[in-house]
């Protein structure tokens, strides 16, 4: 994997970011309620049907799932410990280390799979899927864990695990791995009305995540926006890296993990801070300063993990 190749993936995904920024400046793109609509889209039908078609079509007997999962929930735990620990000095306020345990742990799953179909055509898509089923159940927990002891306003744990069961990407995954490990394949007819849903997923995905971007007060939010950013775009990389060289796993599969690890945190963490009570300022702020600032430490990350892992 070359330098040239990382940046000929990451210049799409950047186009598709600015243009989301750009589009909701315009009158006829500025309501929110246009934007929710279009994310919802996205997350409930788009993105679960390309993840869907992807596992369901493509042979994934060969990749080493127990072996992958150790290796991105290890360091994800690790660095979570970490942070608990450490809240007094991390955030002091409940609210702050709320919003920067979300920044340290989540990803944004529009880029990561956007990143993984440019980097590994064909089985991108799949792979990003499988490492997404791994993660996305994990840092909700450890998200909604955060709120659970550190405000007052506590949800229900039974409510959690609803939403994990029945969160859409889950499903998804879930289902197309049935459907793949099925003796047939999936009628041509059902794949007609499926690709183009699947093709839609990224691009509109992305733009969602533009337009959701909010300016970032760097004064307000210094050492949050440092600790979460240095912990997501660093420190949990090189904790994966460390973990898919000592679990074996080499390939594009150990790629599309390291990505999702390397990776942005979630547009979606605003909305769970501002429902839950955590730092919504300081959430807009991470994920906007996270998403410009991937693009200068993902290109690193990649190129030091193709030559460990390829």
């Amino acid at each position: 994997m070359s330098a040239s190749a990382i940046a000929a993936a990451l210049v799409p995904i950047a186009a598709l970011l600015a243009l989301g920024v750009l589009l909701r400046r315009f009158r006829g793109f500025s309501s929110p309620d246009f934007w929710g609509g279009a994310e919802r889209l996205a997350y409930f039908v788009l993105l679960p049907t390309l993840l869907f078609t992807n596992i369901a079509t493509v042979d994934l007997a060969g990749v080493p799932l127990g072996r992958v999962a150790v290796a991105v929930v290890v360091p994800t735990l690790l660095v979570t410990i970490a942070l608990f620990a450490l809240h007094r000095v991390v955030a002091p306020r409940a609210s702050a280390f709320t919003s920067v345990l979300q920044g340290s742990v989540r990803f944004n799953t529009y880029v990561g799979v956007s990143l993984a179909v440019s980097l590994a055509p064909g089985e991108g898509a799949a792979l990003a899927g499988v490492v997404g089923a791994v993660l996305v159940p994990l840092v909700n927990v450890i998200a909604t864990l955060g709120f659970e002891v550190f405000l007052v306003d506590k949800g229900s744990w039974l409510a959690l695990i609803g939403k994990i069961v029945l969160n859409p990407l889950v499903l998804a995954c879930a289902l197309g791995a049935v459907v793949g490990a099925l003796p047939f394949e999936l009628p041509t007819i059902a794949l007609t009305v499926l690709d183009p849903l699947a093709a839609a997923a990224l691009p509109i995905g992305l733009l969602c995540v533009g337009a959701g971007l909010r300016r970032i007060e760097v004064r307000t939010h210094a050492v949050g926006l440092a600790v979460a950013s240095v912990v997501k775009l660093l420190v949990l990389p090189a904790l994966t890296l460390g973990g898919l060289v000592l679990m074996g796993v080499s390939g594009p599969v150990a790629v599309v993990a390291l990505i999702f690890q390397s990776i942005g945190t979630a547009s979606t963490s605003y909305v769970l801070a501002r429902q839950l009570g955590g730092d919504a300022s300081l959430m807009a702020a991470l994920i906007a300063f996270q998403t410009a600032a991937s693009f200068v430490t993902l290109p690193v990350v990649l190129l030091v993990g193709a030559s460990v892992l390829l």
